[in-house]
């Protein structure tokens, strides 16, 4: 990672029960989705994907994605992101357990659905800006 995060970004990372994930659309076009993350704590956030879904078919071809995690509110003073460059990488076995481990204990609705794992992908922080969350002299 590009700068230490500080835990006041962790913890907004950690907490977000949505974020949007921007790829690129294999004939290159952009693409952007809403999905349900979870962060390791350090340098992954792990989100699950249909497997042959847009998204997952723009990052066999390019791997770089951009998550944006925000919080808006009317009053702007309050207006609040961090924006996240990543490498994607799919994953299983115990790295997959654990992610799916991460999910099911932050969103149980996934319990209640029967959701199983599909394609699980490790989004690996290069880089990350913020504003709002961490405030210089604060």
């Amino acid at each position: 990672m590009s700068q230490p995060m500080p835990d006041a970004v962790k913890e907004f990372i950690a907490a977000a029960p949505v974020c949007r994930i921007a790829t690129v659309r294999t004939d290159g076009t952009p693409h952007v989705i809403p999905v349900c993350p979870v962060f390791d704590g350090d340098e992954t956030v792990y989100v699950d994907l249909g497997p042959e879904s847009v998204t997952a078919r723009g990052l066999r071809v390019q791997p770089r994605v951009a998550v944006l995690i925000d919080h808006y509110h009317d009053d702007w003073t309050q207006l609040r992101k961090v924006l996240l460059h990543c490498v994607a990488r799919p994953v299983e076995g115990a790295e997959q357990d654990a992610a799916w481990d991460r999910i099911r204990a932050k969103f149980p609705q996934y319990t209640t659905v029967n959701w199983r794992p599909r394609l699980t992908v490790a989004l690996r922080i290069e880089s990350w800006m913020q504003e709002g969350v961490v405030v210089e002299g604060g």
